[in-house]
């Protein structure tokens, strides 16, 4: 499942940021590895960002300050935070600890996050069930 960013365009966004918040939810769990950091490379890209550069950088204890970005960026940062960490469909407790850490200094509340969390799973179920109608056994 590839989930789009789209408030790129505006003034508050800023794709290092987002990047970064990433790498910290990918390095949470010891047992991520190349699917999740795949997905931030190409999300890096896409956004024009040096993920070599960061991926080197950036720990799993990377801290933000409060910013101040629009509603639709910290919700698609975190929705992307959600999917990233649920990619081996086990979102650890580091991972969740990470990802509500990040969504209050974002001011987002805990019940979008948990919205969030059931559209993750929902678009998940859908991708499943579209694989099994085409016959593509190539995902797990």
């Amino acid at each position: 499942m590839e989930i789009r960013f789209g408030d790129q365009q505006t003034s508050e966004f800023d794709p290092e940021l987002y990047v970064k918040i990433l790498i910290a939810i990918a390095k949470a769990d010891p047992n991520n590895g190349r699917p999740e950091f795949a997905f931030i490379g190409r999300q890096s890209l896409a956004l024009g960002v040096d993920f070599g550069h960061w991926v080197k950088r950036i720990d799993k204890g990377f801290a933000i300050e409060t910013t101040k970005v629009s509603r639709a960026t910290a919700l698609a940062v975190l929705r992307d935070c959600i999917h990233l960490a649920s990619m081996d469909r086990n979102f650890t407790l580091a991972e969740k600890e990470r990802v509500y850490t990040y969504a209050a200094k974002l001011d987002v509340p805990r019940s979008d996050l948990d919205h969030l969390e059931r559209w993750v799973a929902d678009c998940r179920t859908l991708e499943s069930r579209w694989e099994a109608l085409i016959g593509d056994d190539s995902h797990p």
